[in-house]
């Protein structure tokens, strides 16, 4: 991919007809990671959940040329009391061949512009410590709270979710 053709680089919002391609992507990016069993919703649960809703509380930015769609963001939001409406970034995914090409930047472009058009108070993501993917966002000012405020991130899956449940 040459210069001209990053121009050629259009971002928009996800249409109901890219979720096909965000899944497809989405099992890329799940291989990265070593998720062998990912995704686990199909395309039709992802046209629900994202067009099929008054106000779905995700979407997704696509990055596409030539009308194929090539990376993508995905993000959700979240609340807290201190600082109202948050954002967090659930995927950034460009194409390998795709990449070193500014394709991830409009990404992140055209979502901290939606975040700053909502007044989104913060946004929050997570990277593995393998992912070079972390010198992406501090080079554009993301803060490593795991270092600077010693926070762990925990998660109840599924089967802790049912077992609570239970009790």
């Amino acid at each position: 991919m040459s210069s001209s053709d990053s121009a050629s680089v259009t971002i928009r919002e996800a249409r109901r007809e890219d979720c096909q391609a965000i899944i497809n992507l989405s099992k890329e990016i799940a291989n990265f990671h070593k998720h062998f069993n990912s995704p686990q919703v199909d395309v039709k649960v992802l046209e629900r959940d994202t067009f099929d809703v008054a106000n779905p509380n995700m979407g997704f930015f696509v990055a596409v040329i030539d009308n194929v769609v090539i990376g993508y963001c995905h993000y959700y939001y979240t609340y807290t009391i201190r600082l109202g409406k948050n954002m967090c970034l659930q995927d950034l995914y460009v194409q390998e061949k795709f990449r070193n090409h500014r394709v991830g930047d409009k990404l992140m472009h055209a979502l901290a512009k939606k975040a700053v058009d909502e007044k989104i108070g913060k946004m929050e993501f997570v990277v593995t410590d393998w992912n070079p993917a972390k010198n992406f966002y501090k080079k554009r000012g993301a803060t490593d709270y795991t270092e600077k405020e010693d926070f762990h991130l925990y998660q109840f899956d599924r089967a802790s979710i049912e077992k609570m449940a239970s009790t």
